[in-house]
């Protein structure tokens, strides 16, 4: 039986250059309240954080922010407080990531800047580690991720990465894909630590 009650958004500050991005953040959060489902997220109060949480309330689900002092003024989650049911905040960054990968039963990871990139690299290496074991899934959205694909097929091909590292992360081209794989990949973890047992 598979437990999933809250699902982390991982994504950008910014919109980015076109719509695409924030129109898919909105429809993903409107998916998660459909499903009965919470968003975590950064508690951001612009670009695609904002896009993602507005569609969670839109669709009348929960949302939980986590962020930290420090980003008060950068992605002003006060701007949020409205659409958030729980705002927690902390004095550090890696308080803050402890805190949403603790309390999340899986991720997604939207579109996003160099704070996006360093929370999917982080959920990836404790994965690898065998730290953590939650699916990690990847919006490809106007193959924003591609190039990443192709980076982690270089890591393997030159032997720095073990190739069954490679699936940390799943990637899906469509937001209707989030939560439905998200599903199989918690069936699948189950299955093997029924078999472990």
């Amino acid at each position: 039986m598979i437990n999933l009650k809250k699902v982390c958004v991982f994504c950008g500050t910014k919109t980015g250059n076109t719509p695409i991005y924030e129109e898919t953040a909105r429809k993903l959060g409107l998916l998660l309240a459909q499903n009965q489902l919470e968003l975590v997220y950064g508690a951001g109060g612009t670009g695609v954080m904002k896009a993602v949480a507005e569609g969670t309330k839109m669709g009348g689900g929960r949302v939980t922010g986590i962020t930290i002092q420090h980003l008060f003024d950068i992605e002003r989650p006060d701007l949020m407080k409205s659409n958030m049911d729980e705002l927690k905040v902390y004095q550090r960054m890696f308080a803050r990531k402890v805190a949403m990968t603790e309390v999340s039963d899986a991720f997604c990871v939207l579109p996003g800047g160099l704070g996006t990139m360093d929370e999917m690299f982080e959920l990836m290496v404790l994965k690898q580690l065998g730290i953590m074991n939650k699916p990690i899934i990847v919006l490809n959205i106007n193959d924003f991720f591609s190039d990443l694909k192709a980076l982690l097929h270089q890591l393997i091909r030159d032997g720095f990465v073990k190739p069954h590292h490679a699936e940390t992360i799943t990637f899906v081209s469509h937001v209707e894909d989030v939560i439905p794989t998200i599903r199989a990949e918690l069936e699948k973890i189950a299955c093997q630590t029924e078999q472990t047992l």
